[in-house]
């Protein structure tokens, strides 16, 4: 088995890796995603593929984000015509996604999207997390990642070409609920992988420290919110903007917003009985949005059809007495995202003083263009406005910028700018908030290093494993590859065994069974004269 990183091995973006044995006859991606770089020539930040695509066998799919499923309609253009595997969830999302970057793209149309072949894996009645399927003269098993909906780390294990069972990890992206702490409102916490000869790890954000634990406490979470809201009511109790990604963001913002309105205060008219409402203002997000509700609700899968997404613990939040009632509460949350529009449009309502005490929700999350440029550009010298920061956003986009002028390291005499717009610093009169502790799905340090050393605790192999350290810059797959080779060398009592720990290189091909070769043709030992070697 040959393993080649062709995109997401040097950059936060890109995410696709290409495997291939040509003695089990297979070819194969994990993940085929597009750069969020737009270069010259490349409308939707998709440079060539680099490979014959025709010749693949199938994809795999961690997730539905752009970074890691953008250039499958490139692939299909390219004459892929195989099966694309991943959860039904991410089917839906990832079609919905690609059918709406379609509009925008000189590379693909809507055609191409609508050909793509998903076959959700989990639509299987032998399906379950963490039990291997074969397939393909392979076995693939998904582990459940807690980053988005649907995401799944995925396991690939072979026999190599001297008969051993070898397997490589495929973390996709890591979130950070756990099992004992699903801090993020709509989402169970991490399935761990088990054993394994090789992982492929996302390092995002793995030199940064760990974060504070009140960013990793649901009621923490909550209490910030309130504080953002009784600060605007005392500046005027003008409008509070949040740009949002379509997928996820936008669900956990919708469920932490209302749970805020409905239980304290901030939710009430306020003394000139002025109302705060609640407004998402992203269409395709409202489409993702059908399909938390179909993929969170009761039946939606797993043994028994347990909803095997859901956080167990959101009746205990919710106050409610059983998971009927969990049902129920979301199914009206999901409905109310239709309803609740802005009276002739969000600008309008923004600058209607009877209408402006409102909470707009919309994409893009890195304010690289939509709405929530238009929204921000019109409110951002308003001293009632606020503009709250809730995710993950690389510095040299618009959310990033925004950051940066938050955290004092923007040059005020340097104009900032958010898409298409160029805005001038001393024109900003908005207060700005930074939650991206909060909200990003993006694990911290304790969450990479959880993923890399702990293990499914049925998984009694104490194989080593070789870490390649992918979807990163330079600083922080350094910053990550340097914490983790301490904690492997103090070897702690359970943690998994680890052989080497590289940075992965754009399309060097790594052979992963170069090894078990390398043993196989070892020098037979030549006996002296006592039969002894």
């Amino acid at each position: 088995m040959q393993l080649s990183f062709i995109g997401g091995a040097e950059s936060v973006t890109g995410s696709a890796s290409l495997l291939v044995d040509e003695r089990l006859g297979v070819r194969f991606l994990v993940d085929c995603g597009a750069h969020a770089e737009r270069g010259a020539g490349f409308a939707d930040g998709a440079p060539k593929l680099g490979f014959d695509a025709r010749r693949l066998d199938f994809v795999v799919l961690t997730h539905a984000h752009r970074d890691h499923t953008g250039r499958l309609p490139q692939l299909h253009r390219a004459g892929f015509r195989g099966p694309v595997y991943c959860t039904e969830a991410t089917a839906w999302m990832t079609e919905l996604a690609l059918r709406d970057a379609a509009k925008f793209s000189d590379e693909y149309d809507a055609a191409d999207v609508e050909l793509i072949d998903f076959q959700p894996l989990d639509r299987r009645p032998d399906f379950r997390f963490d039990r291997a399927l074969r397939m393909h003269g392979l076995w693939l098993t998904f582990h459940r990642s807690a980053h988005i909906l649907g995401a799944a780390a995925v396991t690939v294990t072979w026999r190599s070409r001297v008969g051993m069972e070898r397997s490589i990890v495929f973390s996709g992206d890591i979130g950070g609920n756990t099992p004992d702490n699903p801090f993020q409102s709509l989402l169970a916490g991490q399935t761990l992988p088990g054993a394994a000869d090789y992982m492929v790890v996302e390092s995002t954000r793995g030199a940064e420290p760990a974060r504070e634990p009140h960013y990793k406490s649901f009621a923490a979470r909550m209490v910030a919110w309130a504080e953002v809201f009784a600060d605007s009511d005392a500046r005027g109790g003008g409008p509070v903007i949040a740009p949002c990604f379509a997928i996820h963001r936008a669900q956990e913002l919708l469920f932490d917003l209302d749970y805020v309105l409905r239980t304290t205060d901030t939710g009430r008219p306020d003394t000139t009985g002025r109302p705060r409402w609640l407004s998402l203002d992203a269409p395709l997000a409202v489409r993702m949005t059908d399909v938390f509700a179909m993929a969170l609700a009761a039946g939606s899968g797993g043994p028994e059809h347990a909803p095997v997404y859901r956080n167990p613990r959101l009746a205990e939040r919710l106050g409610l007495a059983n998971e009927a009632e969990v049902d129920a509460h979301l199914a009206a949350l999901w409905q109310r995202v239709r309803l609740n529009r802005a009276p002739g449009g969000t600008l309008r309502a923004m600058r209607d003083p009877a209408l402006s005490r409102m909470i707009a929700l919309a994409g893009s999350g890195m304010c690289q263009g939509g709405r929530i440029v238009d929204f921000i550009v019109d409110q951002i010298g308003n001293p009632a406005a606020t503009i709250v920061l809730c995710g993950y956003a690389p510095p040299d986009t618009g959310a990033g910028r925004l950051r940066q002028l938050v955290a004092g390291e923007w040059p005020l005499d340097r104009m900032l700018a958010l898409g298409n717009a160029r805005i001038d610093p001393a024109r900003v009169q908005a207060r700005i908030v930074d939650f991206g502790d909060y909200y990003s799905g993006h694990g911290d340090i304790d969450a990479l290093a959880r993923f890399v050393f702990e293990r499914d605790a049925r998984a009694t192999d104490t194989r080593a494993a070789t870490v390649y350290l992918n979807h990163g810059d330079h600083d922080m797959r350094t910053g990550l590859a340097e914490t983790l080779r301490e904690r492997a060398a103090a070897a702690q009592a359970g943690d998994r065994a680890i052989e080497r720990i590289e940075l992965a290189e754009m399309n060097r091909i790594y052979d992963l069974d170069a090894a078990d070769q390398a043993w196989r043709d070892r020098p037979t030992p030549r006996l002296n004269s006592l039969g002894r070697s």
